[in-house]
């Protein structure tokens, strides 16, 4: 017969602790992950675009905006050693930070015509996974809105 790991059993068995409670805190633990991929990746690109390719970036302002995202992060992943619930609303709220870096970004780096637009569709597809159907919309929406603006 199969058990569950001992830390889960306890888990579980401690007050206001249920399974969907802990996938949320997982859930937001793997945004953290995912997050520092982004933040690692994003820098990358930024620097060889400017230094290797040898095209003018704004560096302050997209630096500034990943140096935003780390501490985000920080904060992120302190966040899952609370003991309070993570809601959906919250994982909501994280994806929508996602989005409005990732659009300054976009918005200096050439807008709709960079490459990397596609990038656009990754926190619909991670919101489809973690999220109730409702906040998804939802981040469609802003993303939409996100991709139109000026």
């Amino acid at each position: 017969m199969l058990t569950d790991p001992p830390d889960t059993a306890l888990a579980l068995r401690a007050p206001g602790r249920t399974p969907d409670h802990l996938a949320r805190r997982q859930n937001l633990l793997q945004l953290v992950q995912l997050r520092w991929l982004a933040v690692g990746g994003q820098l990358a690109t930024i620097l060889s675009v400017q230094f290797v390719l040898q095209v003018p970036l704004p560096l302050q302002e997209m630096l500034a905006l990943l140096a935003l995202l780390a501490l985000f992060n920080v904060a992120s992943w302190l966040r899952t050693r609370s003991s309070v619930q993570v809601s959906n609303a919250e994982l909501f709220l994280v994806l929508l930070v996602d989005v409005g870096v990732l659009t300054a970004l976009l918005y200096y780096s050439g807008g709709i015509g960079n490459p990397f637009i596609y990038l656009f569709l990754l926190q619909v597809v991670l919101g489809a996974g973690l999220l109730r159907a409702g906040y998804v919309w939802g981040v469609l929406l802003v993303k939409c809105a996100a991709f139109a603006a000026p």
